[in-house]
């Protein structure tokens, strides 16, 4: 579909509201301009607008899913720095009538979505240094006359926001206005001579699905230009004991851990700073010789290399705590008093010197990036963007040292999982809730705008005996899932319905793994075998939500082919055991379903009758072209 289709506001002039942008600075306005040079090829367009002063640019890239990339930029072509006020692209959407879907963003609830109603306007934005903190960057309007749902998803690369809203074009008229770009609250962005500064990416398409707006566009897309690299299985020793360090008993879960198959064994949080807790020394990446390991570090690192798995730390580079000395030795490299500023750039060799010697001393490579507080407001006045732009060269230089490691992104769990900056990390920690209720859910929502193989699935439990069965006089263990960032509250799930929400995105194990019965163990293990034989199939899954309710939710992972589709079907407490699910598959092919040959045409139209389910529940079904 041409890109003309959603960017309406090329047309003429009509009361302000027309242009590809909303901009201003010391060098004036732009905002009601209709004349652009216009280049197209192949699948590119590009708008442009020159002054002698400076070039703002539009490049639409479209999909053949229907998917299209929008970037923008601002170019100065003077010999004088220019500054910005304020940069939103703008597009201008048919009709006056809809409904705007966007998601809140909370620690242990992430990805919360809903629609409203646009009455005046709607504005979801980043709250500040954490991309995603307080809402993440999706907006879809549904048009209410005919039901089609238009679907933005932002690469973030400063602090973003993303509007949308009613402006009367004629006396009797309205028009919908989507305007996203850097936050403009006290935006003072100082463009040098020659230097351009480029807006937030945005992926928009259309669909008229509202359990996940044809997601599958975005995964598809997103996967074909920033492949994943691998999905591994991995290990953190965060819930066990969290950071009451044991060094024997951790060796106990590195043996554990090598035993069911694990890949990568990290270690979070506590293994360094002097004397204190360890919260109050992050900023200075060495062990400590007192606590946390008391010197055995290495010995944990050579213990999990011996098993020839990768061995981990956790940092969290960008603040330092109270008692950090980089606080007093480099007070230059701070803002805010405790946030590291990734825009310098010796800032950023001291850090990269610090994390240097750290990784090759203890062999590491493996890593998560931590990002445990926050701040609304950039005081260079430049909304984000050079702190950004100077984290995103800080972690491709680690990258560039050291091609081989794996790093995890993580901010007090989802605080900064988007789209931007899924190009730099291979996977996110994807809450610090880690139940399997809850993190379905989060899961579920996630997948409306990221693709599957970016999300982490962790196992956290716990086996305790003593529980008695009903309508017995027998006693059994159970294994009790932690369902949120502690064990104060657990929960049971059939084994079925675990193991299928852990499928899907890179695997990940914590708690106290060394005590699993044998049976769990020997169960895990097959786990772990058959998941390292599937994972090729989830690095380039696009992921579709069939069922969308509270007490049931099924997600089909599929090819672009549809060559093969994996169903999984969860219950929580339904009132009812029979439902007919109807997958995405090829109508004109044939497929191998439970040992029969079934046409996809039957598939779609007559569905798939799933029977006796209970609470708790989980089917999965495979489905292969014959």
């Amino acid at each position: 579909m041409s890109a003309d289709k959603y960017i309406y506001s090329i047309q003429p002039v009509r009361r302000g509201i027309t242009g590809l942008w909303n901009l201003s600075g010391d060098f004036g306005v732009l905002d009601t301009i209709s004349e652009y040079s216009n280049t197209n090829k192949d699948n590119e367009t590009v708008y442009a607008y020159d002054t002698p002063r400076y070039r703002v640019s539009a490049k639409f890239t479209e999909y053949a899913n229907g998917a299209v990339i929008r970037r923008d930029s601002f170019e100065n072509l003077s010999t004088e720095p220019l500054t910005l006020y304020s940069f939103f692209s703008r597009f201008f959407l048919e009709g006056n009538r809809y409904e705007v879907y966007t998601q809140y963003n909370g620690c242990l609830h992430e990805s919360s979505g809903g629609w409203q109603e646009l009455v005046t306007q709607v504005t979801a934005a980043g709250l500040g240094i954490r991309s995603c903190e307080g809402a993440t960057p999706i907006m879809a309007l549904k048009n209410k006359y005919h039901g089609l749902i238009t679907v933005f998803h932002l690469l973030p690369n400063c602090q973003w926001q993303i509007t949308a809203k009613k402006r009367p074009y004629t006396a009797k008229n309205e028009a919908v206005l989507v305007e996203y770009g850097i936050e403009n609250n006290g935006l003072h962005l100082t463009v040098s001579p020659g230097e351009t500064i480029d807006m937030p990416a945005v992926i928009f398409y259309q669909s008229r699905n509202e359990n996940d707006f044809d997601a599958w566009k975005l995964h598809e897309v997103y996967n074909h230009l920033y492949p994943r690299r691998q999905m591994p299985v991995m290990y953190n020793t965060w819930f066990y004991h969290f950071d009451c360090i044991d060094v024997d008993a951790i060796l106990s879960q590195v043996d554990a851990a090598a035993d069911l198959g694990v890949e990568m064994f990290m270690v979070d949080a506590g293994w360094f700073g002097v004397g204190g807790h360890w919260s109050d020394a992050v900023g200075d990446w060495e062990e400590n010789l007192t606590g946390g390991f008391c010197g055995r570090l290495l010995e944990v690192s050579d213990r999990v290399r011996a098993h020839n798995m990768t061995f981990g730390l956790w940092f969290e580079p960008e603040r330092a705590g109270i008692n950090a000395h980089i606080l007093s030795t480099h007070p230059e490299f701070f803002i805010d008093g405790c946030f590291f500023d990734f825009s310098n750039p010796k800032a950023r060799e001291f850090m990269l010197g610090s994390l240097r010697h750290v990784i090759e001393h203890y062999h590491i490579g493996f890593i998560k990036f931590d990002f445990n507080a926050s701040t609304p407001h950039d005081p260079s006045g430049c909304g984000f963007y050079r702190y950004m732009q100077g984290h995103r060269e800080f972690v491709e230089a680690v990258r560039h040292e050291y091609p081989g490691v794996y790093i995890t992104g993580c901010a007090s769990g989802g605080m900064r999982m988007d789209l931007q900056q899924g190009t730099i990390f291979d996977s996110f920690w994807l809450s610090d809730n880690q139940g399997p209720y809850e993190g379905l859910t989060i899961v579920k929502n996630t997948l409306k705008r990221m693709p599957t193989a970016l999300i982490e699935r962790w196992n956290v439990q716990k086996y305790c005996e003593g529980f008695p069965k009903v309508k017995t006089d027998e006693w059994q263990g159970l294994m009790l899932s932690c369902n949120n960032s502690s064990f104060d509250f657990v929960l049971n799930v059939k084994d079925e319905y675990n193991l299928a929400f852990l499928t899907g995105g890179p695997l990940g194990f914590s708690g106290d793994i060394a005590a699993y019965p044998a049976e769990y163990k020997a169960r895990y293990r097959e786990f772990i075998s058959r998941y390292k034989t599937e994972r090729s199939f989830y690095l380039t899954a696009n992921a579709r939500i069939l069922i969308d309710t509270e007490d049931i939710i099924a997600i089909e992972y599929s090819d672009s082919g549809f060559n093969r589709c994996i169903l999984q079907f969860f219950t929580k407490y339904p009132y009812t055991n029979l439902l007919t699910l109807y997958p995405a598959v090829d109508a004109d092919a044939d497929y191998i379903y439970e040992g029969r040959r079934i046409t996809g045409r039957e598939l779609t139209e007559q569905g798939i009758f799933i029977e006796k389910f209970s609470y708790n529940d989980c089917r999965e079904i495979d489905l292969k072209k014959a």
